[in-house]
């Protein structure tokens, strides 16, 4: 099995824009990254519970696509839903709305569906970084044990400081990890953040090993890979040696345009990512 690229896509009930080359016409993105030879989509989307199921997964049968991923990032930053809050209580809306998400991977896609936690882990209170750390710990378990019997699986992002408070390094997110305890509980990585906050990005990739469940590629400029300095050839090395066999997501800015941003990501990363076969 080997790696399969994949693009993030924004659903139509995003309200603002997002990191990711098309959004809003499902049916036009899929189309675009299909015949761009791309393998998956990742959809970010605030209410999935309000999309049909269904039509969606219609929609990538078509377009011979498979959903790599549902991502939560604007329903902390439209709805202001974070797990945990300033008081350090898990927020029962933030609560009820991962359980949205989870009931829909769960209703439509196949098991061991992931499910990303990023900025919606929500900002805990840096003035009590341990028990801040502490309710992170609780509400992650909550959601995960939610989700096991459903057969989703949760993935945690380490995000730079400056967009969260908490859990920024591969390796911070690696040890909130094994404090949750819970075996569908892992990490995403991305290398934009890990270029910022890591040591060596590589090393991280290494230690991540088989806790790595998905990974979003942009570049240090939060443009498409290979648009600037992060060596994509070598994550990628790595990645193989690691026995990684998920997707790779592009997350990146729309620069210099949809179409372009789209089709220089998955030019330059086939240079090392051969094509998906079954």
């Amino acid at each position: 099995m080997v790696i399969k690229i994949a693009s993030m896509v924004g659903a139509p009930d995003l309200g603002t824009p997002t990191l990711a080359p098309y959004s809003g016409d499902l049916e036009s993105a899929f189309q675009k990254l299909s015949g761009l030879g791309y393998d998956g989509i990742e959809l970010m989307i605030r209410r999935p519970g309000q999309i049909d199921g269904n039509w969606l997964c219609q929609l990538l049968d078509r377009y011979h696509l498979s959903l790599a991923g549902l991502c939560t990032g604007h329903v902390f930053g439209e709805d202001n839903l974070g797990l945990v809050g300033s008081d350090l209580h898990t927020d029962p809306a933030a609560l009820e709305r991962a359980q949205e998400f989870i009931d829909f991977a769960a209703a439509y896609f196949a098991p061991g569906t992931l499910v990303n936690i990023g900025r919606f882990r929500g900002t805990g209170d840096p003035a009590r970084p341990e028990a801040s750390l502490e309710a992170y710990v609780k509400a992650f378990q909550q959601v995960a044990d939610y989700a096991a019997p459903r057969k989703v699986r949760l993935i945690l992002e380490p995000v730079t400081r400056g967009e969260v408070n908490f859990i920024h390094s591969t390796q911070d997110g690696l040890r909130m990890v094994q404090w949750v305890g819970r075996p569908n509980f892992g990490v995403m990585l991305d290398t934009y953040h890990m270029d910022r906050e890591d040591g060596n990005l590589i090393d991280s990739l290494v230690e991540a090993g088989p806790l790595c469940w998905h990974m979003h590629f942009s570049d240090s400029n939060r443009c498409y890979p290979g648009s600037a300095d992060i060596a994509f050839d070598r994550v990628v090395s790595v990645l193989n040696q690691i026995g990684y066999q998920g997707y790779v997501g592009m997350e990146i800015k729309v620069w210099p345009d949809a179409d372009a941003a789209a089709r220089n990501s998955i030019e330059y990363l086939r240079q090392f990512i051969p094509v998906h076969s079954l």
